[in-house]
């Protein structure tokens, strides 16, 4: 019997276009995913798939210029975030539309995180726009929704590789972790760092540092792993240039026949 692949798509901004190569490799390697577990980018691009759009949405990313980009961004009330959101998700409904989770081909759970109550929330059903406009609400970037007692935003926030919420545990599980270690080092030392570098690289540090626990803990069976240094949040005009490593990446992480899992491995 064919094995199946659960896939798990984590957050990192513009890095998270590198799945829409990831996914083009196991298509053309003829594995069936049959589970999608996304957050924040890994949501859209899992949403993506699901919904047989995937392809449609590498065009249109592989399109964007850096102008493209900021026309798309909405400024939005600074107490609340730097924009809105809305503009880009408007034109993403327009290119794959609005679909109900629970009438997908396949099992899709987007990831968002409830700051109201400190506690991460699962979509699974209703509608998958609302889900992605959710899972991607960058905290003072994007504007969060607010909405019965909870206020949601990005999904990366207390989970950025959300392997733990993979519901069919039989499956092989592939992993698209967008927190891999940097490809060279930082080009100054800490020491040298100003007060907002120094305060990204902690983040880095810290998404880094959860990332690698969720893969201690749960032990996917493969996990690419994306540098997180290979683009930054708002490098979707080299969309093309991204989505080309993703392939190559997955073709190095995964071995041209993937092995069954054992009854074994799926007792442990």
């Amino acid at each position: 019997m064919k094995q199946k692949i659960s896939l798990v798509l984590g957050s990192g901004g513009a890095r998270g276009i590198t799945q829409i190569g990831v996914i083009k490799l196991l298509e053309e390697r003829q594995l069936e995913i049959d589970e999608i577990v996304g957050c924040s980018i890994g949501s859209l691009v899992g949403a993506a798939y699901a919904g047989g759009k995937v392809a449609l949405l590498g065009e249109w990313m592989s399109k964007l210029t850096k102008r493209d980009v900021f026309r798309l961004l909405d400024f939005s009330d600074p107490r609340y975030g730097l924009f809105k959101g809305m503009r880009i998700l408007e034109t993403l409904h327009s290119i794959f539309g609005d679909v109900n989770i629970e009438d997908l081909p396949i099992k899709y759970t987007a990831v968002a995180t409830d700051l109201r109550n400190n506690r991460e929330v699962l979509m699974r059903d209703g509608s998958i726009y609302h889900a992605i406009r959710a899972s991607i609400a960058i905290p003072a970037v994007f504007t969060g929704i607010d909405s019965d007692d909870r206020y949601l935003v990005d999904g990366g926030v207390l989970n950025p590789l959300p392997v733990n919420h993979v519901q069919n545990k039989e499956n092989i599980i592939i992993v698209v972790n967008l927190d891999g270690k940097p490809n060279a080092p930082l080009t100054k030392t800490v020491k040298k760092l100003n007060a907002v570098a120094l305060l990204q690289e902690s983040y880095y540090a810290m998404r880094r540092r959860l990332s690698e626990m969720s893969l201690e803990l749960y032990k996917p069976d493969y996990v690419i792993h994306i540098p997180h240094n290979m683009a930054g949040i708002w490098d979707f005009g080299h969309a093309a240039e991204l989505i080309e490593k993703g392939y190559a990446l997955a073709a190095d992480a995964i071995p041209n026949e993937i092995l069954q899992k054992s009854a074994v491995s799926l007792q442990s």
